[in-house]
């Protein structure tokens, strides 16, 4: 990946343009911004192109603008993921750790994952470039045991040292962690560009559209959904979602338990695929996101049918479903709509807190499938 290649993300990359072409490299990054932005493809890009042994200048307007060269001996090993200044951390490196081996994937960042692979290894000069390069992914994870032990080295840290901190939620790091760096922002991606991202792998321009607007402007987010199809055993999202969307259409309360048993297999279907795509993420991680993308669909479809009725279908996210959503809104008023839309909102920060996944979608429909019945609202 060459800095040129990132979408939608200017001023982010002009700040790193500008100080790579200035040799002001700050010792400390933090990238913060939702996930699926471009936060991690910008840090290797930038990764890559102050490992890059000839810088390419791309362009002087409006300033100097240089890009990795991809043809040296250190982009080739970038790129084979050999370079061993360069040093991308992520939880899941707690089964390589001393102690770690076989122990379950963690939810937060261990404190031996920061010691070994950053603290440790920061102690240790470049084996061949100027700089030592480390990225930490989710770095809202990081625990404050884990971020006071790097506080050292983000006070005092070697010269060679470059450290870019991934973060998807600011309010999460310490104040003494985010004084230490300098944070650039990064928002959504546009939905056109989204659109043609999608187009240039041969999907469909109305799958194309819901996906970006799923996204809601996270381009690694539809990217990751479209790639089901991609899989040794290919899986088609699109589908899944058009037949959610069809359950919940035609729910009544006797049909709960069955749909409520189709998300659950559908949620562990379209995780264990993501198994096989990325080994390296924890498999709970992968079933979360997947449980909480069938409520998102389900959340989208209610807001919808909030606004059938003053917004033009072309707006909508199901917009090649508008049947569904019309057929809804005469049964479902804005009001109701907003109030399980209230309902199916707390039920992603269930996910999270790892509630059994039964009886959140239980939940969930059963909500959907009696309207007179009262449920916990969302801030209970």
């Amino acid at each position: 990946m060459q800095m040129r290649m990132i979408h939608s993300q200017d001023k982010a990359v002009t700040a790193l343009q500008q100080a790579f072409a200035e040799k002001r490299i700050p010792h400390a990054y933090l990238f913060a911004g939702p996930d699926g932005v471009g936060k991690r493809t910008t840090a290797t890009a930038f990764a890559r192109l102050l490992l890059c042994r000839q810088p390419v200048r791309i362009s002087d307007k409006p300033s100097p603008r240089f890009d990795s060269c991809g043809q040296c001996d250190s982009c080739i090993r970038f790129d084979a993921g050999s370079h061993p200044d360069f040093v991308f951390i992520y939880k899941e490196l707690r089964q390589y750790t001393e102690e770690g081996k076989d122990k379950t994937p963690p939810v937060e960042m261990p404190v031996d994952v920061i010691r070994e692979f950053f603290l440790e290894r920061a102690a240790r000069k470049p084996v061949e470039g100027p700089y030592t390069i480390f990225v930490i992914d989710e770095a809202e994870k990081v625990n404050v045991s884990s971020q006071n032990a790097m506080l050292k080295i983000l006070e005092e840290p070697p010269d060679y040292c470059v450290i870019i901190l991934l973060c998807s939620r600011l309010e999460e790091m310490l104040p003494t962690t985010k004084s230490r760096c300098r944070i650039l922002p990064f928002g959504p991606v546009s939905e056109s560009c989204i659109i043609q991202q999608l187009q240039q792998k041969k999907i469909e321009p109305a799958e194309a559209l819901f996906w970006a607007r799923f996204s809601e402007g996270r381009l690694g987010e539809a990217l990751r959904w479209v790639q089901l199809k991609e899989d040794k055993k290919p899986l088609d999202a699109y589908e899944i979602k058009k037949e959610l969307a069809r359950r919940i259409s035609e729910l009544e309360p006797a049909d709960v338990i069955e749909t409520a048993g189709w998300m659950i297999q559908s949620a562990k279907t379209i995780g264990e695929t993501w198994v096989r795509q990325n080994p390296a993420v924890s498999s709970k991680d992968l079933l979360r996101i997947a449980q909480k993308g069938l409520l998102r669909m389900v959340l989208l479809l209610l807001t919808d049918v909030m606004k059938a009725d003053y917004a033009d279908k072309s707006s909508l996210v199901y917009s090649e479903q508008g049947d569904i959503v019309r057929k809804m809104s005469k049964t479902l008023t804005p009001d109701a709509a907003a109030e399980k839309g209230l309902a199916a909102q707390k039920l992603l920060r269930w996910v999270d807190a790892s509630v059994n996944e039964k009886l959140i979608f239980e939940r969930l429909l059963l909500n959907l499938a009696f309207s007179d019945m009262l449920f916990d609202r969302p801030d209970e």
